[in-house]
């Protein structure tokens, strides 16, 4: 006798499957949100039933992308989700990553783009970009900028916990560029504060008279910053649209932070 031959379609079985992928996915990017809940919590988020959801939540425990705390009893990311999150990490490089977004960023601005890292106290320039417009500025790669007369500078200062912030400001010496360099310590420390909240840095000829910068903190995984980029130019053009610049260089550095694993809160 034949045996009896499948009445599901390939498209069905195919349509299942991917149903329960995407079911699978959604409960582990609930994870992203809380560090742990439980089945009722995480049902009512992706709008499934406790019972389908506690299933998927199951079989994602068995192979390890799960666990259930011992001392809580509620599920939360396992072994395998986290083994696969510091693979994504390591695969992950600011100087692959930045380029793409920095040279938009230009686009959009039509004005020079950087990106330092902090070293030394003080911040050193891995990347720039001339803009269509630009003037030529002396800024080789490699070259140092000071972190209190600098937009990139500030910016990575600003995004520090108040007590690193603070034991920083205290052992800069803050020497004077220009009129406008900020050589108090209290204002340098409170003009952070008020970057902080507004979220991009600024500097107003305090580097160098003739130009200014709006400038954004990046950070990694960990809420870390690990970098600053900017976009730079002629003082007059440059403060003229301050505010556009200054959120277009935010949302970049959010973009980046963003393919580095940082999760905005």
């Amino acid at each position: 006798m034949k045996a009896k031959a499948s009445s599901k379609k390939p498209e069905a079985v195919a349509e299942g499957a991917t149903g329960t992928l995407e079911r699978g996915l959604a409960v582990l990017q609930f994870f992203k949100r809380t560090q742990e809940a439980s089945v009722a919590d995480i049902a009512e988020a992706i709008n499934l039933s406790r019972s389908t959801t506690y299933r998927i939540a199951q079989r994602l425990r068995e192979l390890g992308f799960l666990e259930v705390s011992a001392a809580t009893a509620r599920w939360r990311l396992g072994r395998e989700a986290a083994q696969l999150g510091v693979a994504a990490l390591q695969s992950t490089d600011i100087m692959r990553i930045a380029p793409p977004i920095l040279l938009g960023l230009l686009e959009g601005t039509r004005e020079a783009v950087n990106l330092a890292v902090f070293d030394s106290d003080s911040m050193v320039l891995m990347f720039r970009e001339q803009g269509p417009q630009s003037v030529t500025i002396s800024s080789r790669l490699g070259s140092r900028r000071p972190m209190h007369a600098s937009g990139l500078g500030k910016a990575y200062m600003a995004a520090l916990r108040p007590n690193e912030r603070h034991a920083l400001i205290e052992r800069l010496e803050l020497a004077r560029f220009t009129p406008e360099t900020i050589v108090d310590k209290e204002a340098l420390e409170r003009g952070l504060v008020a970057i902080q909240k507004r979220g991009f840095a600024d500097d107003r000829r305090e580097f160098e008279q003739t130009l200014a910068c709006c400038a954004a903190a990046v950070f990694d995984h960990r809420a870390v910053p690990i970098a600053a980029i900017s976009v730079s130019g002629p003082a007059e053009r440059v403060l003229a649209k301050f505010d556009r610049i200054g959120e277009e260089v935010a949302s970049a550095a959010r973009a980046i932070s963003a393919r580095l694993g940082f999760i905005h809160p």
